[in-house]
């Protein structure tokens, strides 16, 4: 039983260690989305994790912005979270299944992190 316990707390923390602290090191340095994307076309299903991750990244990134507004980066995690599935439908709705462009990447970008992270001055 304490085989199995102590199995699960160290699947449990190396997920945790790898969420926040190496995913967070992947995003250092970007300042768009595109900086991320080197490949085109894009899929979609791959973009909106990458949506995702990237929205993330900016909270933590804007951490003394959204300090300045009053709002902790847990609530810019959580926000983002409680409107994941909203924006995704209402920005993703007509895309196509993949995007040839930077361009193209760029717009649907903005749209959703506008959408899920409704900041001044969060984004970039």
């Amino acid at each position: 039983m304490k085989l199995f316990l102590g199995s699960i707390l160290i699947i449990v923390a190396g997920f945790s260690v790898n969420k926040y602290v190496f995913s967070s090191k992947a995003y250092d340095g970007v300042s768009t989305v595109t900086d991320i994307i080197s490949v085109y076309p894009v899929n979609m299903f791959d973009f909106k994790k990458t949506m995702e991750d990237y929205a993330h990244h900016l909270c933590y990134k804007n951490e003394a912005t959204l300090n300045t507004q009053h709002i902790t980066v847990n609530e810019c995690l959580s926000q983002h979270e409680n409107k994941k599935l909203e924006c995704e439908k209402k920005v993703f709705r007509l895309a196509p299944l993949n995007l040839e462009t930077e361009v193209e990447v760029l717009d649907y970008s903005r749209q959703y992190t506008q959408c899920t992270l409704p900041y001044k001055y969060i984004l970039g």
